[in-house]
């Protein structure tokens, strides 16, 4: 475990877990959303805090996918299924990180792509996530390189979950940056058509959210209780943003993804790191008193 402090802002990393982040507190309220906390992901995956999403983000529509070296045939033992058996979420959750620098508001660790990673993820790589933190700001940047004399797509993403202590859910006051929204269908795969929002800013109430948007403008802003979350990521590092708030839960994520949901299968706005080379994505969580 890894305690950032910086002013009113304290962050807590688990490089050993995952390179989860645990929490995000403001003035000791917590920021991050729990659930089923630290042991509900070691164990199932489930997501809390700021959980990493990778070597894919979100679902993939079948458990393959192709490759330029042929097709990549999943063993569901080795992958997270969803409520329709299909694989989400990656490979990564609960796996140790080594951490390369450790100080009081900067933390650096990194991850060497191994066995069970390449089983589902045949493409040499490591990772590398530098967190930083200031009064009033966490920067977090994930490099990807390839190690290997393969090229690397790039799909990853980070799952973070937004709340603001004593603030009911129909009282979080939300503003998306969204400009186009992607139709899903009935799994949460993308069709390839994309359409005007259906979001309108404002306060939560009683409406959910589960959308996919490839074209943003701006940031995310939750206000409520005298506090204002802003959170700041786009193109070219984090092309799409996927919003979830689920009923019953108190909680906004705002998901920077690097490609879109099944990517890996279709192609569709899929980027590749060419061999030897690296590339960098961060986001910005920004906290203040409103």
């Amino acid at each position: 475990m890894t305690e950032l402090r910086a002013g009113p802002l304290s962050a807590v990393w688990r490089p050993d877990v995952g390179m989860v982040g645990a929490s995000l507190t403001h003035d000791g309220e917590e920021l991050l959303g729990q659930r089923g906390g630290l042991q509900a992901y070691r164990e199932r995956g489930s997501a809390f805090g700021i959980p990493l999403l990778s070597p894919w983000a979100n679902r993939l529509s079948a458990l393959s996918y192709p490759s330029a070296h042929g097709r990549v045939t999943l063993d569901p033992a080795r992958v997270k299924l969803d409520g329709n058996a299909l694989p989400k979420d990656g490979a990564m959750a609960g796996r140790e990180w080594l951490v390369e620098h450790a100080a009081s508001d900067w933390l650096v660790a990194s991850f060497d792509a191994d066995e069970p990673v390449l089983a589902v993820f045949p493409f040499p790589h490591s990772l590398r996530v530098s967190v930083r933190l200031s009064p009033d700001a966490m920067e977090v940047t994930t490099s990807l390189t390839a190690t290997g004399d393969v090229a690397v797509p790039r799909s990853f993403g980070w799952h973070p979950l937004f709340t603001l202590p004593g603030v009911a859910r129909e009282d979080l006051e939300l503003t998306l940056p969204v400009v186009r929204e992607s139709s899903l269908d009935d799994r949460g795969i993308p069709t390839g058509r994309v359409h005007v929002p259906h979001w309108t800013d404002g306060p939560l109430g009683d409406r959910t959210l589960d959308a996919e948007y490839p074209v943003l403008d701006g940031a995310l802003v939750l206000r409520g209780g005298g506090r204002r979350l802003t959170v700041r990521f786009g193109s070219p590092e984090y092309p799409v943003g996927h919003a979830w708030a689920p009923a019953g839960e108190s909680f906004v994520a705002w998901e920077p993804m690097t490609a879109p949901t099944n990517a890996l299968v279709t192609g569709d706005g899929l980027e590749f790191v060419a061999p030897g080379a690296t590339t960098s994505s961060t986001f910005v969580v920004e906290v203040a008193r409103d």
